[in-house]
């Protein structure tokens, strides 16, 4: 805890904070802005289940590269690491800073899904709202951008400069987006971290074309990939391990 304190003190002034807020709040403003017709206000809830995959590929991963990367430069700038860790275990420090960068992710997401399901009801959409859908997917979500995050938090402590983390970040965001739009080759998006919110994407929509559009457009709930998830909480807790043993190991 008093490491977790310490990172607040550290991190109050450089609005690490308002940062995620400013992210998390475009990221909103994003996904409610549109025009909603009969199809969306009566199919709304299921739409968006459909589409969040790739908000969130676009939105949470930034979010993640900013937090991890503000968090790790203040000790890198200031050469706190070199004061901190004759006074500390490398690994404690390692694992308070994730852990406070975590929270704030974890703030972020759930501002979202609650400003997703406020704006919605504002907005009137028609149908029942499918609370273990949603909770499903709000799951899911968490577990990638947490993954996403402790790959990025473990990059952003192990390099000095931040734009090498950032480069990663961003080659890896982009291929994630771009595996999500070839659905004939399901084993890209399954490769990369980046690609599972699609992976874990349940919901289809199925009779759209062009000509008629919406006419004859449905929904329709996919298989919930349960078996994925673990080989992400997986991957999870195997970049976990090597980043806080090469952290331990590094010369500060």
């Amino acid at each position: 805890m008093k490491l977790l304190k310490c990172e607040y003190l550290k991190t109050r002034k450089r609005y690490v904070w308002l940062t995620a807020l400013i992210i998390t709040a475009f990221c909103l403003i994003w996904t409610l802005h549109g025009n909603y017709n009969d199809f969306i206000l009566d199919n709304g809830w299921m739409m968006f289940l459909y589409q969040l995959p790739i908000i969130n590929t676009l939105f949470l991963p930034i979010l993640a590269m900013v937090i991890a990367s503000r968090l790790a430069d203040i000790e890198h700038k200031g050469v706190m690491l070199k004061q901190l860790c004759p006074i500390t275990e490398k690994g404690r420090l390692f694992d308070a800073k994730l852990l406070y960068g975590l929270l704030i992710m974890t703030v972020s997401l759930v501002i979202m899904y609650t400003g997703i399901v406020v704006g919605c009801n504002f907005i009137g959409f028609r149908s029942e709202f499918p609370v273990r859908l949603y909770a499903i997917f709000f799951l899911f979500t968490a577990t990638t951008t947490f993954v996403i995050y402790i790959l990025q938090h473990t990059l952003s402590l192990l390099i000095k400069n931040q734009i090498i983390p950032f480069f990663i970040g961003i080659i890896g965001e982009f291929i994630g987006i771009i595996s999500l739009f070839l659905p004939s080759a399901p084993i890209l998006r399954k490769s990369i971290i980046w690609g599972y919110y699609g992976v874990l994407g349940f919901v289809g929509m199925f009779g759209w074309d062009k000509d008629s559009r919406y006419a004859n457009a449905y929904f329709e709930v996919m298989h919930i990939d349960w078996t994925f998830w673990c080989v992400l909480i997986a991957c999870g807790i195997l970049i976990y391990i090597i980043g806080r043993k090469i952290f331990c190991k590094k010369e500060i």
